[in-house]
């Protein structure tokens, strides 16, 4: 049988090989499903910020609100206005907010792309 100067064989060597292998293949799309669910988690969150920030825009201005973020962030009712986690700069999530029915709509950029970034 063959061995090495340590006492192992080359069958035992392989199987070592092989059980790592299997263990990075299983573990891998693991950890890149956990990133994306965390970017979706992320662009949710966003958006909700987002939905607070227009209805207490709405209730102390006793107005609508429609557009991009500017203005809820220039009137401080957000920090920065937020970009979705997937594509990066440039994303800008659109709200609207109708004052008579209380009803608040925050899109998410990618929606189309990825169908989970929903309120």
């Amino acid at each position: 049988m063959l061995r090495n100067s340590k006492g192992f064989s080359i069958y035992t060597v392989i199987s070592i090989i092989a059980v790592i292998a299997l263990a990075i293949i299983l573990l891998v799309p693991q950890f890149y499903n956990v990133k994306a669910q965390e970017k979706t988690d992320q662009c949710i969150e966003n958006m909700k910020k987002i939905r607070d920030a227009v209805d207490d825009y709405m209730f102390e201005r006793k107005q609508s609100f429609s557009g991009d973020l500017v203005e809820l962030v220039r009137t401080g009712y957000l920090r920065h206005a937020y970009e979705c986690p997937e594509n990066g700069n440039g994303d800008k999530y659109i709200a609207t907010g109708n004052f008579e029915t209380g009803e608040i709509t925050v899109i998410c950029p990618n929606e189309a792309e990825f169908p989970n970034h929903k309120l």
